[in-house]
């Protein structure tokens, strides 16, 4: 009975993301990262609330703080909490950050946002093989011929969906939709996670 409920919840979660993930609007189920076409970013908590550790006042003054004092690191506000709430004892927090170097700097995980040049330039290596929805395996050259073409760059786990459609990743991710991709767990430190669009 339990194998069963698992497996159901599973595949709702999945259903879920790839309904969320078949347009470009943000409405997360789950803990993700989402990439708007201007470049800023909206960073979604979605998990299950332990009131036994603090309450949600608590919670909602320290990420407050939280944000205020980073946001204190800028010339201007560079984070804004989009969304702070408790739903069915559900938290959702969502926080948007005008560039990559903010989401960086708040959440201490690595994120290059830019195009394929500038990634280039920067010296990101792209020395692997990429594929598409089909599964069909592209180059580094073959990805790296259009130069305008804009790539996040990661190296963390998880949810990624993009305003634009995606048209390559690297072979450690996973490509759920035209608009989503789940980001494999890497043992490798120096191990990058590729979405091309």
């Amino acid at each position: 009975m339990k194998k069963c409920f698992c497996t159901l919840l599973c595949t709702l979660t999945l259903v879920t993301l790839l309904l969320t993930g078949c347009n470009s609007s943000f409405d997360p189920s789950v803990t993700s990262l989402y990439i708007q076409k201007d470049g800023t970013l909206i960073s979604a908590v979605v998990e299950s609330f332990e009131k036994d550790y603090y309450s949600f006042s608590e919670f909602e003054s320290m990420i407050k703080k939280e944000v205020d004092n980073h946001n204190n690191m800028f010339s201007e506000p560079a984070i804004d909490i989009e969304r702070l709430e408790l739903e069915d004892d559900t938290l959702y927090l969502l926080l948007q950050f005008d560039n990559a170097d903010a989401y960086e700097q708040y959440s201490e995980e690595y994120c290059f946002l830019g195009t394929i040049d500038e990634a280039l330039d920067e010296g990101l290596p792209f020395d692997m093989l990429f594929k598409d929805a089909e599964s069909t395996e592209f180059t580094t050259t073959d990805v790296t011929e259009k130069k305008d073409n804009h790539v996040v760059i990661v190296q963390s786990e998880g949810f990624i969906q993009l305003e634009s459609t995606i048209k390559y990743v690297s072979n450690n991710v996973e490509i759920i939709s035209e608009h989503m991709a789940e980001v494999m767990s890497m043992d490798d430190e120096e191990e990058y996670a590729y979405i091309i669009y």
